[in-house]
């Protein structure tokens, strides 16, 4: 474990200084971090007080958006918490987790994608089984997730199997199949969708990124072919409403494909080329491989991934 930055002149260290300042670069607000500590405010900036005298830095800056650490407080955070979670991992191995009567809160990054996919099923679980337990969802570049999960920021991260450190942990949640959807009166009608038909479609292509070919697109360039993808576009809220309102295609995972056809009239054909399906993996900091809730959050995950189609 790597050690916590040294205190200036050789002072010891007060553990539950580290507790505040887990609290305050969690929290970005001296009064939210003394509420999640069952501390005043008062009491809250004595401690950070404390803590800047210690380190000799301001460690935190007010801002219009909370309180944004310094250089020093990101150096400080990731063997703070290391040494934290020393400390309370025998004592959580002690006393089993309990869901129904926890109050905590649970950050993962995912796609808009994951989210249509996971998240209902996700959510009615937590108010069966936790209904204490709070979730918070947003997408967090690829670049970033390892250093988002060293300092707490997440808590799990879900994406293809891509990201290799040896900071993080990763185990498979699934694989998903693709699928072609159309309005369902499309003009194709009642014909199969051969290579040459799915060739002729203008397609719609969702991605967060600017530019770069997408899976489809890299299956069809080994097969020396192309699309014409008319309609390029970030958010998958909107790729029903398109196909609503003209003859394009959309290639999507088919659980996606499923939850669209709940809410629209549309249609799914099996591709007439090979492509890989899409492999989600769950991602967290190898330093909490035992830790109990997230063990917990962990197998409730791979409880609504294998869920999906069914």
């Amino acid at each position: 474990m790597q050690a916590p930055p040294p205190a200036r002149g050789g002072a010891r260290m007060d553990l539950n200084l580290y507790r505040v300042l887990d609290a305050i670069y969690a929290e970005g607000s001296l009064t939210k971090a003394g509420r999640r500590l069952g501390l005043s405010q008062p009491a809250t900036s004595h401690a950070l007080a404390r803590l800047r005298d210690v380190f000799g830095d301001p460690l935190f800056l007010r801002s219009a958006h909370g309180m944004v650490p310094t250089a020093l407080a990101k150096d400080l955070i990731g063997p703070a918490r290391q040494a934290l979670r020393l400390l309370e991992d025998p004592l959580s191995a002690a006393q089993p987790f309990e869901p129904a009567g926890a109050t905590l809160r649970f950050r993962i990054s995912m796609s808009d994608l994951n989210e249509a996919r996971l998240l209902p099923r996700l959510v009615q679980l937590l108010r069966e089984e936790a209904p204490g337990v709070t979730l918070e969802s947003f997408s967090v570049p690829r670049r970033d997730l390892v250093q988002a999960l060293a300092t707490g920021a997440l808590d799990l991260a879900l994406d293809v199997p891509l990201l290799s450190d040896p900071l993080v942990h990763h185990a498979p949640l699934g694989e998903d199949r693709y699928v072609c959807v159309l309005r369902q009166d499309h003009p194709l009608g009642a014909q199969a969708l051969t290579l040459e038909r799915f060739l002729e479609l203008d397609h719609i292509h969702l991605s967060s990124r600017p530019r770069g070919l997408g899976h489809v697109d890299l299956a069809l360039e080994r097969l020396g072919k192309r699309r014409r993808i008319m309609l390029r576009a970030q958010h998958f809220l909107v790729a029903p409403e398109v196909l609503m309102t003209s003859d394009l295609a959309l290639t999507v995972p088919e659980s996606f494909a499923d939850h669209m056809a709940l809410r629209y009239p549309l249609r799914r054909e099996p591709l007439p080329f090979p492509l890989p399906p899409l492999e989600s993996h769950l991602y967290w900091l190898s330093q909490r491989d035992a830790d109990p809730p997230l063990l917990w959050f962990r197998g409730l995950l791979a409880q609504v991934a294998r869920g999906l189609g069914k």
